[in-house]
This record gives structure tokens, C-alpha cells and sequence, in this order.
């Protein structure tokens, strides 16, 4: 077994955000300076983008036939034949347990 640890960067851009959020751009936005966006994706700092991110993983996780462990919800498994393959996550870091990761 061999094991992979990574961080999943810009993680919370994967998940829509279920809250109706908008702001006003900044000058650093140059001609949209000052124009009002609507936010569709979780942002970090957001309160609800933690809770969406592990809702868009587990659904991923799900389709790769991985399920969750009746202890832990964010411990992973699926069954690889001769062996199990486990994918468990801490916010947006992960750690992959598999013959071939």
C-alpha cells in the first residue's frame, strides 16, 4: 500500500454556494470597478463553503464507488478486489491509501 497526501488548492471554487450573496467590486477590478456581482461558487471565509465543499466531494466520492465509513464521515472506502482503498479529508487536505494511488 502506498499513501498520497495532498491539498486541494482552491477546493472551495469546486462547490456553488447555496447562500444569495452578492458584493461590489473594488478598484482593483479596474472598468468593473463599483459593479455589483452575483457570488455562485464557496469562498473561503464564507460560513456555509465548508459544509458545500464536503456535500461536492462526497457526491464525487460517491461516483467513483467509494463509500463513507459508519464511524467517520470523512473516511472513505471502496473495495479494489485484492484490497480496500481509503481516501480520508481534513477540510481541504487529503490522504489516499491505495496499492496505486
Amino acid at each position: 500500500m502506498k499513501i498520497l497526501a495532498a491539498d486541494l488548492s482552491l477546493a472551495y471554487f469546486m462547490a456553488d454556494t447555496k447562500e444569495k450573496m452578492y458584493t461590489k467590486l473594488g478598484p482593483k477590478f479596474g472598468d468593473w470597478a463599483v459593479k455589483t456581482v452575483i457570488i455562485k461558487k464557496a469562498l473561503y471565509g464564507l460560513i456555509g463553503s465548508c459544509a458545500q465543499f464536503h456535500r461536492h466531494l462526497c457526491g464525487e466520492l460517491y461516483k467513483l464507488s467509494f463509500v463513507p465509513s459508519k464511524v467517520d464521515q470523512d473516511l472513505w472506502m471502496r473495495d479494489a478486489g485484492d484490497q480496500y482503498e481509503y481516501i480520508t479529508k481534513y477540510i481541504d487536505d487529503i490522504l489516499i491509501i491505495s496499492k496505486d494511488p
